[in-house]
């Protein structure tokens, strides 16, 4: 078989000498020989090989990428009768157990938000809290005011303006100790389980649509257009929507959620020590923040959220519910859902 052989120096192309290795002319040193369809093989497989790598790299980045808690896709569970809500809350003791308003009506879900049905409630109803100590336990608010569990609700006879409550909660120490943001006017307080209220503090912003207690007497509070606002008396308000790169990208508001027990801390430069974490359902979907609101972060449901709520007895469960009535359910603090 015929053999092509490289026969001139590959620096100063003269013919190659007797000893092929070196240039008869410069000295040069010289690659050795090699069969043409040595050649070509050789310059295949590398040619394979180096395919072969680049889709191996170009797979595990894909994998990093599209499996990261930011990408992947939020499914909901369930789907709400009655469509838009505008308050849920988890029942403490029963995680299983869930309230929430929708359409004026009370739903209840025993599967974690699985199944719902409709509560035989008469009456208007706009939103609903909570008690962090009282098992069971849940207030409503709307064309009346109601204490009870899923067994029934009781009327409670009360002076509060109940059809202007935009949203209440339950104070974690004591379930009698209630607290409502009442349309136009700001909060409200009630040490006898919500019979006789006290104006409490300065009057909130009149767009504000949502309320959390983040322990003592510090607070929460959400609105349609100007953000988030925290105060630790209640009686002066100071913006909360973070800055510069922590900042939430939306000014809309609709619900708010404060989790205890999430096990995030936080050491101010003051030295103070944050525990727990603050949730914001907006209509860009759910952020975070451990830092008392100087900084947001987006958690990975993209969808306009209109209702948000966390187990009070710290088992990390997260409901939300979109603008189109569908659940979300998150298992983990917000991670995946």
């Amino acid at each position: 078989m015929n053999v092509e052989v490289r026969r001139r120096c590959p620096r100063c192309g003269a013919p190659a000498g007797p000893d092929d290795r070196f240039c008869a002319v410069c000295g040069a040193a010289s690659p050795t020989a090699l069969p043409t369809g040595e050649r070509g093989r050789r310059g295949r497989w590398l040619l394979v090989g180096s395919a072969v790598f680049l889709l191996a790299i170009f797979a595990a980045v894909a994998w990093i990428y599209y499996s990261s808690p930011e990408r992947r896709t939020e499914r909901p569970v369930s789907h709400l009768p009655n469509g838009a809500p505008s308050a849920l809350a988890i029942l403490p003791g029963s995680p299983s157990n869930v309230v929430v308003a929708a359409g004026g009506k009370l739903l209840i879900s025993q599967d974690r938000g699985g199944t719902w049905q409709g509560a035989p409630l008469e009456g208007v109803v706009g939103t609903v809290a909570t008690s962090p100590v009282a098992t069971g336990t849940a207030y409503l608010a709307g064309s009346s005011l109601w204490r009870g569990d899923l067994r029934g609700f009781r009327v409670v006879a009360t002076d509060l303006p109940t059809s202007a409550v935009r949203a209440l909660v339950v104070d974690p120490a004591d379930s009698q100790r209630l607290y409502g943001l009442v349309a136009g006017q700001g909060l409200y307080r009630s040490d006898d389980g919500g019979q006789q209220w006290v104006r409490y503090g300065a009057t909130a912003p009149a767009d504000a649509t949502s309320l959390a207690l983040a322990g003592g007497s510090s607070f929460f509070l959400g609105t349609a257009d100007h953000g988030v606002f925290a105060s630790a008396d209640g009686s002066t308000w100071s913006n909360a929507s973070g800055f510069v790169n922590g900042a939430l990208p939306t000014r809309v508001v609709t619900s708010i959620a404060f989790d205890p027990a999430s096990g995030d801390r936080y050491v101010a430069p003051s030295g103070q020590t944050l525990a727990g974490a603050a949730y914001v359902g907006t209509d860009r979907g759910v952020f975070k923040s451990i830092d008392g609101g100087l900084s947001w972060a987006a958690l990975p449901l993209h969808q306009p959220i209109l209702a948000l709520a966390v187990d009070p007895g710290g088992s990390r469960l997260m409901l939300a519910v979109d603008a189109n009535g569908q659940v979300y359910r998150s298992e983990d603090g917000g991670n995946r859902w």
